[in-house]
Parts: C-alpha cells; sequence; structure tokens
C-alpha cells in the first residue's frame, strides 16, 4: 500500500485481530476508518492507533452495529464523501444464546453474515478502481455444508460453535459469488485467521478455565491472525481464500451448486429492501 490512498475501513476493530489489523496499517502510513460497536472502546483505540502512525495517516473511528440496518445504512452515510480503498470485514460474533434481532433475524447470523454482507454493498461504490473487500472467514466452515435453511436457524437448530461455522460457510460461498460479479472492478477474498487467542474462543462454559490452561497456549496470537486480513487486502488476485502463509481458490472447496445459488438469491432478495440490488 503506497502512502496517500484512500482509508481502509476496518469492522470489528477493537477486538483481537482488528486491533492488530489497525495497529499494522497505521504504522506503515495507511489511513483507517475502525469501527465498534461502543463509543468508549473505540475512542480508546483511536487514541492508541493514533500514538502510533508514520507518514500523515488519519485515524478515524466510526460506531457501526451490524446487526442493526440503519446503524449500517447511517455509517455508509456517515463515510459516504470519503475516499476508501479497501474494506476489511473482520467483525464477527459467536452468541452463547439463540436470539433474534429487532429485525427477526437469527443474531449470530445477523452480524457474521447480513450486516456484513449488506455492509459490503453499501460501501463498495465507494471503493476505488481495483481495490479490495476481504470477508473473515473461519476452519469452522468445513464441519458443515450448505442447505436451504442456513440463514434463518430455529432455536431447535441452533448452536454456539455450529451456527457460527454455518454463518462463515455462507459468508464464504457469498464472497465467491461477489468475486466473479466484480471481478475487474474489486478484488473479493477470504481471510482465515485460523485458532486466535482472543476473547471469540470463549466459550461461557464450565470447561472454559480447562481450554484456558490447555488449549490457549497452542492458539495463534491476534497478530498472527491478522496477517491473513492482511495478504487478502494486498494480494493482486480474487476470489481467494488466505490463511496465513497458504492460499487457495475459494472455487477449490466450493461450488456454485443448486443451493449456492438459492442462498444467492435469497440473499439478493433480502437486500433489495434497502435498494442495494435491483431486479
Amino acid at each position: 500500500m503506497q502512502k496517500g490512498e484512500g482509508y481502509i475501513v476496518v469492522t470489528g476493530a477493537t477486538g483481537g485481530i482488528g486491533r492488530a489489523i489497525c495497529r499494522r496499517l497505521v504504522s506503515t502510513g495507511v489511513s483507517v476508518i475502525a469501527t465498534c460497536r461502543d463509543r468508549e472502546r473505540g475512542e480508546v483505540l483511536a487514541d492508541e492507533l493514533r500514538r502510533s502512525v508514520t507518514g500523515g495517516a488519519e485515524v478515524r473511528c466510526e460506531l457501526l452495529c451490524l446487526d442493526d440496518p440503519a446503524s449500517i445504512c447511517d455509517f455508509a452515510r456517515r463515510i459516504g464523501g470519503l475516499r476508501i480503498s479497501s474494506l476489511i470485514n473482520n467483525a464477527g460474533v459467536m452468541c452463547r444464546h439463540y436470539s433474534l434481532t429487532a429485525h427477526g433475524l437469527e443474531q449470530t447470523m445477523a452480524v457474521n453474515y447480513f450486516g456484513t454482507v449488506l455492509l459490503t454493498w453499501l460501501i463498495a461504490p465507494c471503493i476505488e478502481q481495483g481495490g479490495s473487500v476481504v470477508f473473515t472467514t473461519s476452519v469452522t466452515r468445513r464441519l458443515h455444508r450448505l442447505a436451504d435453511s442456513i440463514l434463518c436457524p430455529t432455536e431447535k437448530d441452533f448452536s454456539q460453535l455450529g451456527t457460527y461455522g454455518r454463518s462463515k460457510l455462507a459468508l464464504t460461498h457469498y464472497a465467491m459469488h461477489l468475486a466473479g460479479l466484480w471481478q475487474g472492478r474489486l478484488r473479493v477474498n477470504c481471510a482465515d485467521p485460523g485458532v486466535v487467542n482472543s476473547g471469540m474462543i470463549t466459550m461461557h462454559r464450565w470447561f472454559d478455565p480447562l481450554a484456558n490452561l490447555l488449549f490457549r497456549p497452542f492458539t495463534s496470537s491476534p497478530g498472527r491472525g491478522a496477517e491473513s486480513a492482511m495478504q487478502a487486502c494486498l494480494s493482486p488476485h480474487t476470489g481467494m481464500i488466505f490463511h496465513h502463509a497458504n492460499c487457495h481458490p475459494i472455487a477449490n472447496e466450493l461450488r456454485p451448486e443448486a443451493a449456492h445459488t438459492r442462498l444467492v438469491a435469497q440473499t439478493d432478495e433480502w437486500l433489495r429492501q434497502y435498494q442495494v440490488i435491483h431486479k
């Protein structure tokens, strides 16, 4: 990345990986729009990042709630006049219990999939030609198969890790769709950070203390996890999944089968109410 380019938008910036991505960007002179759900935590992060800035990079911290379409649309309006070079969709949740948002979507799917996809469509027109969009996926996607019910899990279908993994599988499928749709205009890649030592892997279960003792020491640091997102953002290629130093085409593990086509159609139908996709 060269100094003087537009902002890079990083969602979930106050989390472990998001913070590491932002630190790396501003330390190399790249301007950042860091999004967060909590204003106080966002201001602390912004102060921290400004102390690390080099080369005249700018830091903006913006509120964004990915489970609320109104918040997403408002954020997109606020930054609509800015020069954007890339969007790194890093934010994600792994909810302990089943719950619905005010718009009737299951919470994990609302943040990890629907909100992320809506944000991407709203920001895409602002991203410079040849810029990039990065979707954060997860190794847990490999544990599931695409099904027509994946986007709207019922309470009976819900599980903490399972619903999280299915949300990331759906997101990887939609990333593959956008990579083809926007080819020649924007680069669309996925980043798989692996299992990272962050709050995300706290399951809020009785076995957490044991997992902290036996499992966490073998996880990657947030900085190591951020490498995949940086590679996905910088790569000249599109339609790829990056996992540390390794990468492969998304199409190597996913196919544009009938379930994929239906997923895209269901998603696009939902998006039409926000006037980002037209028949």
